[in-house]
């Protein structure tokens, strides 16, 4: 039997870019939230993600900032990143009203139910309330 004519499944050499500071950038937001997610408490370090509050893209002044990091889990970093969800001037959670009364029982219980939700902050480089600012403004989808 001949299969499909689809994709081989090879490998191939690509050029590509590094971040140099990231390293820094996440041991320094993971030591500084004691390595755990801020808005769950996971502490498992290989799901967590030092995420930028502004995207390494748009700030290059301040990529390694650990002011401009939050610690989240790799669900919460992707539902950050996207701007379903961000983090108020009075440090709690906002999920966005574009998905607020979703009937999908695990967005439920892993993202909704943490709406107005305080976050827990580090002892050092607490988050930036402009970099937060930024973030409900220009990714936020309120």
């Amino acid at each position: 039997v001949e299969a499909d004519q689809g994709p081989l499944g090879e490998d191939q050499t690509v050029i590509s870019t590094t971040r140099v500071g990231q390293r820094f950038f996440r041991d320094t937001v993971l030591a500084a939230y004691n390595e755990r997610c801020c808005i769950t408490g996971l502490s498992i370090p290989s799901v967590l993600v030092a995420s930028h509050i502004i995207p390494w893209r748009c700030d290059k002044s301040n990529r390694v900032n650990p002011r401009n990091g939050l610690l989240l889990s790799a669900l919460h970093d992707k539902a950050f990143d996207i701007g379903l969800i961000t983090v108020d001037d009075d440090m709690t959670v906002r999920v966005s009203d574009q998905y607020a009364r979703s009937r999908d029982q695990f967005f439920s219980e892993s993202i909704q139910f943490y709406h107005g939700r305080e976050i827990t902050l580090p002892e050092k480089f607490p988050p930036s309330r402009d970099f937060l600012g930024y973030h409900r403004a220009n990714i936020f989808k309120g």
